[in-house]
């Protein structure tokens, strides 16, 4: 049952999509922090490969970690695929009023617009749209 769970791990980790916005902090970290106890490797990441002199090796911090009820671990990976597979947003629709409420009909539009702008911005590009929204132009 653990080769099994370690397995499900590994593929959630291939398959999980990266973060734009936080490129630094992935959530891919608290999965194989996860997964260490049951020997999954974590994926080495260019940015830590760094401030790996400061941080335990992984067999060290997989001995130091109690063992995991397998029963709530497989609920934990269940949970885990159907955030990946969007079961949820799929099962409880929400109505096209949620997305367009009646005080601001495009908020959301424009939301999503500036997030996958984001992740492009230069420094100084991100501090003027910062400065603009403290500007009220009227």
């Amino acid at each position: 049952m653990t080769t099994t769970i370690a397995k499900q791990y590994t593929r959630l980790l291939a398959i999980w999509p990266k973060d734009a916005l936080r490129p630094n902090l992935p959530f891919t970290r608290a999965i194989e922090h996860r997964g260490l106890p049951f020997g999954v490797q974590p994926i080495t990441h260019a940015s830590e490969e760094t401030s790996k002199s400061n941080t335990a090796a992984p067999s060290q911090l997989s001995s130091s970690l109690p063992p995991a009820n397998l029963r709530l671990e497989q609920a934990q990976v269940n949970a885990l695929f159907s955030l990946l597979e969007d079961r949820y947003s799929k099962k409880y629709v929400l109505s096209p009023g949620v997305l367009k409420p009646t005080s601001a009909p495009e908020y959301y539009t424009k939301l999503m617009e500036e997030i996958e702008k984001a992740p492009k911005k230069t420094w100084w590009e991100a501090k003027v749209d910062q400065w603009k929204m403290k500007i009220r132009w009227s």
